[in-house]
């Protein structure tokens, strides 16, 4: 594993840092920033929101090794940037945020790459289905869910996962996505009677 160090050496950013630490869960990561122990604060993120981010990442853009990548690329930003954390959310929705903008560049990229392979060469890339290991016990359902979300809207896409995968109140969700709560909720629930019907379609109404 990769050591990083670094030194906050500013007492205005320590103060800036300390100001928000007791709303927060993640106010011991905080804490190791303003103490100038960047490799502790990372390690701890990692092995605090870790998997959820790479949950997020991989069901987004339904590629395993890709969303490896993207994580690794989080954690990277969110090593670099939290010196400069401003407490203005907690540090899980900020680090969805830094996932979310990370995610929609991979997934841009992926399409610019796809557009320049011919029919051969797209046999090549990643598939983008589940492995067996992957999937739940009704492969159907599996199969007819991961089709039908990726029908969707980037953008609704990433609110329902934040929403029913990560657990984020819709409060929580403006902060990472920038949009109002209400917008936010609304999407969602429009969203879920046409998912619901897309899912009913493929599986012959078993859901």
């Amino acid at each position: 594993m990769i050591e990083f160090r670094g030194v906050v050496g500013s007492d205005d950013v320590r103060e800036r840092l300390l100001a928000g630490r007791e709303a927060d869960p993640d106010s011991d990561v905080i804490g190791l920033v303003a103490n100038g122990d960047m490799t502790g604060a990372l390690r701890t993120l990692m092995q605090r929101h870790g998997t959820s981010v790479y949950r997020y990442c991989r069901e987004a853009l339904r590629d395993r090794a890709l969303a490896e990548d993207v994580q690794q690329q989080v954690f990277m930003a969110a090593f670099r940037d939290l010196p400069r954390f401003s407490g203005r959310s907690t540090v899980r929705t900020w680090l969805f945020a830094i996932a979310r903008h990370r995610v929609l560049d991979a997934a841009k990229s992926r399409r610019r790459a796809r557009s320049q392979v011919d029919g051969e060469g797209a046999a090549d890339l990643p598939d983008p289905r589940p492995s067996p290991g992957e999937r739940l016990d009704d492969v159907r359902l599996r199969e007819a869910l991961v089709a039908c979300l990726q029908k969707l809207p980037a953008h609704v896409l990433t609110a329902l996962l934040l929403r029913f995968q990560q657990g984020f109140t819709f409060e929580e969700m403006a902060d990472v996505c920038q949009e109002k709560p209400g917008t936010l909720q609304a999407q969602v629930t429009r969203a879920m009677p046409s998912l619901r019907v897309c899912i009913e379609t493929r599986t012959g109404g078993a859901l």
